[in-house]
C-alpha cells in the first residue's frame, strides 16, 4: 500500500508539472513565433539580396543582355525589346540560387531573452536567453518591372527591376507559421538618349501561359 501511494504522488506530480509546462507553452508560444519570424523574415530578405548578387555577377549581366533599344533611321527610338528567354533563365537561376541559401542551414539558433517571453514592455530583451531550434521553408515567386526616370533634357533613365516575393514557413516547437516577404532589386539599366516613347505595351502571362512574363513593347512615339 505504501508503494502504491507513492507511486500515486509521482503520477500526481508528474501530472501538475505536465500542465504546468502546456500552460507555459500555450502562453509562450505567441511571442516565441513572433520573434522568430521577424528573425527569418531578416534571413530572407538577405538570402535574396545574395542570390540576386551572386547570380548577376555569375552571369555577368549588363543591360545589353536583356533589353535591346531599336531605333529608325533618324535615330528616333521605336521600341524596347526585353529577351524572354533571358528574363526566364534568370528567374529560375535567383529561384534556385535563393532555396539553396535557406536550404543550406538544416536548422537556425534562435536565442530570446527570458523577459522578452512574459510579454512585457519593461521585461523584453532582458534576462538569460533561451535557445531555440528552428526551420525554414520558401516559395520565391520573381518578377520583371520596367521603370523611366527622368535623367537630364531629353536623356530617359530605363531600369529593370526585380520583383520578388516569397512564401515562407518558420517550423519550431512542433509548429509551423507561415508568412511572406517582398523585396526589389536592379538587374540592370542604362540612360537612353534622344526621344523616347511616352506609352507602352505591359503584357503579364497568365496561370499556365507561357506566352510572355513580362514583354515591354513600347510603342514609339515622336
Amino acid at each position: 500500500m505504501k508503494k502504491l501511494s507513492i507511486l500515486k504522488r509521482w503520477i500526481i506530480v508528474f501530472l501538475s508539472l505536465s500542465v504546468v509546462f502546456v500552460a507555459c507553452f500555450i502562453s509562450v508560444k505567441p511571442f516565441v513565433f513572433t520573434y522568430a519570424k521577424s528573425a527569418a523574415e531578416t534571413i530572407i530578405l538577405n538570402a535574396a539580396n545574395e542570390a540576386v548578387l551572386n547570380v548577376l555577377a555569375q552571369n555577368e549581366i549588363t543591360y545589353s543582355d536583356i533589353s535591346n533599344v531599336s531605333r529608325d533611321n533618324a535615330g528616333q527610338i521605336t521600341g524596347i525589346e526585353i529577351d524572354i528567354e533571358k528574363v526566364n533563365l534568370l528567374k529560375s537561376a535567383l529561384s534556385n540560387e535563393i532555396a539553396g541559401i535557406v536550404a543550406s542551414r538544416n536548422k537556425y539558433d534562435l536565442n530570446i531573452p527570458v523577459g522578452t517571453l512574459f510579454g512585457n514592455e519593461y521585461t523584453t530583451g532582458y534576462g538569460p536567453k533561451i535557445k531555440f531550434k528552428m526551420q525554414l521553408t520558401e516559395t520565391a515567386i520573381l518578377d520583371f518591372e520596367s521603370r523611366f526616370e527622368a535623367a537630364g533634357i531629353n536623356n530617359v533613365l530605363h531600369q529593370i527591376i526585380i520583383k520578388i516575393d516569397v512564401n515562407a514557413s518558420v517550423l519550431m516547437m512542433g509548429c509551423t507559421d507561415g508568412f511572406s516577404v517582398s523585396t526589389t532589386a536592379l538587374a540592370a539599366q542604362t540612360v537612353i538618349a534622344g526621344a523616347v516613347p511616352d506609352s507602352f505595351t505591359n503584357v503579364i502571362e497568365q496561370p499556365n501561359n507561357d506566352l510572355a512574363d513580362e514583354v515591354f513593347n513600347f510603342g514609339g512615339l515622336g
